[in-house]
């Protein structure tokens, strides 16, 4: 004769189960904070505005300029000078705030006219 498998069941204490919860929980709810905060971040740093003004700054001397891509594909162009962008963005607490923007070249600079609206992103200098 065989004798039966036996089958042990252990008792989980349902403060256990109620920690594990509590804990499964506050990570989640956690995380979804973290998220929203970062996604709000992200919304803040994109402000458009309006172009109050444009300035080239020539070099004294063109210069040359030679880029290399994340592929490994080399580009070349002329650098004349600074292409400048100043725009002034509203806030929603109704300040104003004016942003230095360098554009990398001639052909965006001409497609814009004072007045445009540009959104200026997390990437500008604020101005003087």
């Amino acid at each position: 004769m065989s004798t039966p498998d036996r089958v042990i069941k252990t008792k989980t204490p349902i403060s256990v189960i109620a920690g594990a919860v509590l804990i499964a929980v506050f990570a989640v709810g956690f995380v979804l904070v973290a998220i929203w905060y970062t996604g709000r971040q992200v919304v803040d740093a994109r402000m458009s505005g309006t172009i109050v003004s444009k300035e080239f700054r020539p070099n004294p001397e063109p210069s040359r300029e030679i880029t290399l891509n994340r592929e490994g594909g080399v580009s070349a162009r002329t650098n004349d000078g600074e292409y400048i962008l100043t725009v002034e963005v509203p806030f929603s607490d109704g300040t104003r705030k004016t942003f230095n923007v360098w554009l990398p070249d001639k052909a965006q600079f001409d497609a814009l006219k004072v007045g445009d609206t540009f959104d200026v992103g997390a990437y500008v200098v604020p101005g003087e």
